[in-house]
């Protein structure tokens, strides 16, 4: 052979090896993107089931018995199960099971018989996550693949034994590296084990599940929370309607008051009840609590405080049928702070009594400091007459020109960005440059002090405000009270503002 012939043979072997290699590459790149096709529309098939149903109705769980049924079919599978985390205790339970899905976990196996299998039981179980298989890929994140069932001891005997199980697939599914459950798949049809494939095409679809269940879930939530808004502003609406909808008219004093929740209601409350022709009822509460449930307990006192006010000219007798209908009527640690007050109008004589409230604040020009009237008594609904018999009855006589200041633990504790409390003495010396100023002036002059306090920052508590101040004049009620105007009236009377 000469050397053009052996040249001419090594190129031909060369040449064939090479276009043998690039065969087998087109090959598998053909494989490749068969199968990538393959889940694409398979993908798609998913997407179209999903989407009639997301657009329809958020309905959660007939999403989930879509997402299982359809990847059972998509990777010929004789059984599958949607397991879902909750991620509150980081549990997993089945939500969906297609087919004679064996149980994967010992649990499930309580009552759970092959001529008597209800997907049910499957259903009822909760286990953690890292316990047996559907733990593992919940806990991991890793998708997990077993051809031979029999010989692996992971797969629990007792699903062994429950029916035949030749292989197992479970992938999570995860959005955005959250975890929200696990597909699990069983036995492939025609007795071949599961493949890398099958693995592959179950993890694609799985996403795709994963990202309905995600939607819907949002959409519930917002759905929810809409929900949630409108029935507070109603509540809302409700609770203002419970404030005094105008000021009593009384000659010889002015009167104003203020309102506004943290959240959308409230526990704080003041009120103005005619106790007969010429005493006049002042009250202001703070219930334990913010939101609705402050809110309910307010709306319970407010119509216990209107049935016994009338006709008692004492307070304390007063608070006293009070605590004993608020530990008869609410749970034990509900408690109620408050200060009831009666003005004998024509005497301008006040008396009060002060439930673990905040103190009374007293101005007047005479005083070099304002005072603050404190007499014993302890939170409506702690304890029972025997200790609640300490509450103390003080009067005061009230002179032209001074002011009475009730006001709710909201106003002192307001917080600013460092989380300094605006304080009782700055509240003092905001209300003693006021004391010039109408009762609506020195509520404005206050939240306005308030307000430059905190900086913005968003109110962390209720704050209610009544200003009482005594003008020259007889002090007897007017008209409009006589009329009905005044009477106990119902609704939030806009002062600054209320929100």
């Amino acid at each position: 052979m000469n050397l053009v012939t052996a040249v001419t043979l090594v190129a031909a072997f060369v040449f064939a090896g090479l276009a043998l290699y690039f065969q087998r590459q087109l090959d598998t790149l053909e494989r490749l993107h068969a199968a990538y096709r393959e889940r694409r529309e398979a993908a798609q098939t998913l997407l179209n089931r999903i989407g009639p149903i997301i657009n329809t109705a958020l309905d959660l769980d007939a999403v989930i018995e879509t997402v299982a049924t359809y990847i059972v079919e998509a990777t010929q599978a004789q059984s599958g199960a949607v397991f879902l985390l909750d991620p509150e205790d980081q549990t997993l339970q089945a939500r969906s099971v297609v087919g004679f899905f064996p149980p994967l976990h010992v649990a499930e196996c309580a009552g759970l018989t092959r001529r008597g299998y209800d997907p049910e039981i499957v259903k009822r179980d909760r286990f953690s996550v890292g316990v047996g298989l559907i733990g593992f890929v919940a806990e991991t994140g890793n998708s997990l693949l077993i051809s031979d069932a029999w010989a692996d001891p992971r797969v629990p005997k007792d699903a062994k034994n429950f029916a035949t199980v030749d292989s197992i697939v479970a992938v999570p599914l995860r959005i955005r590296q959250n975890i929200l459950g696990v597909m699990a798949l069983v036995n492939r049809r025609g007795r071949r084990s599961f493949s890398d494939r099958d693995v592959q095409t179950a993890e694609h679809l799985a996403e795709q599940g994963a990202l309905a269940v995600d939607i819907v879930r949002f959409y519930r939530h917002q759905a929810e929370q809409q929900r949630i808004r409108q029935e507070l502003l109603v509540a809302k609406e409700f609770q203002q309607m419970l404030l005094p909808r105008e000021f009593p008219k009384v000659e010889g004093l002015d009167i104003a008051a203020f309102n506004k929740s943290a959240l959308e209601v409230g526990g704080d409350y003041y009120d103005f009840i005619w106790v007969d022709p010429t005493h006049l009822g002042i009250a202001i509460v703070d219930v334990s609590g913010k939101g609705i449930p402050g809110a309910l307990v307010m709306a319970a006192l407010r119509s216990t405080l209107r049935a016994e006010a009338p006709g008692d000219l004492s307070p304390k007798s007063v608070l006293e049928r009070i605590n004993r209908r608020i530990l008869e009527d609410t749970r034990e640690n509900v408690f109620v702070t408050m200060i009831y007050g009666i003005l004998d109008v024509p005497n301008r004589r006040l008396k009060i009594v002060r439930a673990g409230h905040e103190p009374l604040v007293s101005i007047s020009r005479s005083d070099a400091e304002p005072r603050l009237l404190k007499p014993k008594g302890i939170a409506l609904g702690l304890v029972g007459d025997d200790l609640f018999g300490i509450l103390e009855e003080t009067e005061m006589d009230l002179i032209e020109g001074e002011t009475v200041l009730f006001y709710t633990d909201g106003v002192i504790e307001a917080i600013n960005e460092a989380r300094d409390e605006y304080g009782l003495r700055r509240f003092l010396e905001t209300v003693r440059s006021a004391l010039s100023r109408s009762p609506r002036e020195q509520i404005d002059l206050v939240l306005a002090d308030i307000q430059d306090f905190t900086g913005g920052i968003p109110q962390q508590d209720d704050i209610t405000m009544v200003s009482v101040k005594v003008l020259s004049g007889a002090g007897e009620k007017t008209a409009a009270w006589e009329e009905g105007a005044g009477d106990s009236p119902t609704g939030q009377e806009p002062l600054a503002k209320s929100a």
